[in-house]
């Protein structure tokens, strides 16, 4: 009787060790993949506030969507880009001011090599 007993308790303890094993091995693997989850967001979040789209940053700059970008190069001017990209029966100076705005220019002067978002 005693015998009968000890086997059936020793053959609870391992199978509650095993079923205690088992659901540690599932708890373990909700967490990796939870953990990648929250990884694959956190990245995601960071690339798009680093990259983000140009018509919202240009809608920050409380402009209008960037269509877009001019590299300048030399004997390139404000007026000229203007109008070169300004929409028939626009005024020129209205788009420069835009321009300004939007690239945060103080001034009318161009560097080399400086990348200009257009309206």
């Amino acid at each position: 009787m005693n015998e009968q007993l000890f086997r059936n308790s020793v053959f609870s303890v391992s199978e509650a060790q095993s079923r205690l094993h088992a659901r540690r091995r599932k708890l373990m693997r909700t967490a990796g993949l939870l953990a990648a989850v929250l990884i694959i967001l956190v990245f995601s979040l960071c690339a798009s506030l680093l990259g983000g789209d140009q018509d919202v940053l240009a809608a920050s700059n409380g402009g209008a969507p960037v269509k877009h970008t001019v590299e300048i190069v030399k004997g390139d001017t404000l007026w000229g880009i203007a109008s070169a990209h300004v929409r028939k029966g626009r005024n020129v100076r209205e788009y420069m001011d835009e321009m300004k705005k939007l690239n945060r220019l103080d001034s009318n002067v161009l560097h080399e090599g400086q990348v200009l978002m257009l309206p």
